[in-house]
């Protein structure tokens, strides 16, 4: 990511439209699969820190960031257990974690093969863990934006269940999210086709508050019909929640 846009990010998360649904519907998820008092939660690739600030009241917390500048900001948050660190080489030392959240990172350019990412993911988790993965989709929507925040795999629900299935996974629940930004994002990629604007900057931009307002609330409803089990077919996102394994047999939810 452009190391000016964490700045951007860092002033945005606590009100955006964007990052507050993602945050809610995270939050969500955890105290609604909660197995135990006090789970360990690891953010792999934290960013500033505001998921990890809104997870820290159910247990123990800890992220990591590839950037520096990342981990300055979210330090700034007062949060502990935070370090530099490349999820390339990153190794944990058996299984530790109860759940561990990765927002629109394996995607990255600097992530050189996220295949075995997840693997990594896998083994670092407590049999019965979740990993929770929140990703670009749909190779159709590129734009100048993910060249700004770095993007270079977009996914489809299919293509990333097909991933963690085959890491061991059991998917638990698998949906696209922002199903009205789809047609949204497709139409400014294709003006900035027909205008030949190439400045790289990312979709990260004040809003007037009373937009931003009325994007949180369709947010709402939208999370409500996630948390209650509606799929949408599409999206500009792909949030999953997959499983390690304590047996055969699980429980869905």
């Amino acid at each position: 990511m452009i190391k000016s846009e964490y700045q951007n990010m860092f002033e945005a998360e606590n009100t955006y439209w964007w990052y507050v649904s993602l945050h809610k519907i995270i939050d969500f998820f955890v105290r609604k699969t909660k197995k135990k008092e006090n789970p360990r939660i690891f953010d792999a690739g934290c960013g500033t820190g505001r998921t990890l600030e809104v997870l820290q009241k159910y247990g123990y917390t800890e992220g990591i960031d590839y950037e520096q500048e990342a981990v300055k900001y979210s330090l700034k948050r007062n949060l502990k257990n935070i370090s530099c660190a490349d999820l390339n080489t990153w190794k944990n030392t058996g299984e530790k974690f109860d759940y561990i959240i990765s927002a629109d990172v394996i995607c990255c350019t600097g992530v050189s093969d996220d295949d075995a990412v997840i693997r990594n993911f896998y083994d670092a988790l407590n049999k019965g863990g979740y990993l929770i993965l929140n990703l670009p989709a749909f190779r159709l929507l590129s734009r100048k934006h993910d060249r700004a925040v770095f993007v270079d795999k977009r996914y489809t629900r299919k293509k990333i269940n097909s991933q963690l299935r085959k890491t061991g996974f059991t998917i638990k629940r698998s949906t696209y999210r922002f199903p009205f930004m789809f047609f949204v994002l497709l139409l400014k990629k294709n003006i900035e086709k027909i205008t030949k604007d190439d400045k790289i900057e990312s979709d990260l931009k004040e809003l007037p508050k009373f937009i931003n307002n009325f994007m949180n609330l369709i947010m709402k409803i939208e999370n409500l019909l996630i948390s209650i089990g509606l799929n949408f077919p599409l999206g500009s996102s792909v949030f999953v929640i997959a499983e390690k394994k304590i047996s055969k047999v699980t429980n869905r939810y």
